[in-house]
This record gives C-alpha cells, sequence and structure tokens, in this order.
C-alpha cells in the first residue's frame, strides 16, 4: 500500500527537522549534556507537532465543501434610492 504524496512530504519535513537538530546535538560538546539533552528534546518535540499538524492540515484540504442549500432567497440592496431620498428631505 502506497502511501499519498501529501503524507509523504510530511513525513520528509518532520524528519529534517529532526535531522537538522540532530546537527547541533552532534555539534554542542559533549559536557554539556543539559543543552544536548534539550536539543534532542525539540527535535523529537518538533518532529512529532510537524507531523501531527501536517496531517491535520492535510484532513481540512481533503474535506469536501458543504452541501449547497436547497432553498436560496435572493436579496438585492440598493443604496441609490435611499441616498435620493435623504438628499430631498435635507432640501425641503
Amino acid at each position: 500500500m502506497s502511501m499519498p504524496s501529501g503524507h509523504i512530504l510530511v513525513l520528509v519535513a518532520s524528519i529534517i527537522w529532526i535531522l537538522f537538530c540532530m546537527r547541533f546535538w552532534y555539534a554542542i560538546d559533549r559536557e554539556h549534556t543539559w543543552q544536548r539533552r534539550f536539543i534532542a528534546i525539540g527535535a523529537g518535540i518538533g518532529g512529532g507537532l510537524i507531523y501531527i499538524i501536517g496531517t491535520m492540515m492535510l484532513q481540512l484540504l481533503k474535506e469536501p465543501p458543504p452541501p449547497k442549500e436547497e432553498e436560496t432567497t435572493e436579496i438585492r440592496v440598493s443604496a441609490g434610492k435611499a441616498e435620493e431620498a435623504k438628499k430631498a428631505e435635507t432640501k425641503k
């Protein structure tokens, strides 16, 4: 079973985020363990959020538009007549 292209894009985006964060994780010296841990936590949480929000957006884009109502009422508004009536009242 193949994945739709939208899901593949979301998965690739989250993997790219994780790899980007891991680049900084490798750059930080081993003596700074808390910085490395925060980077690792941020990579995991950020990758997960990108995946969740991306799949939610894909679902919103897939939804069909709401059905049109059978009964439609046509309302027309014309501002010209009201303005002419006001002008006539002010002239009196």
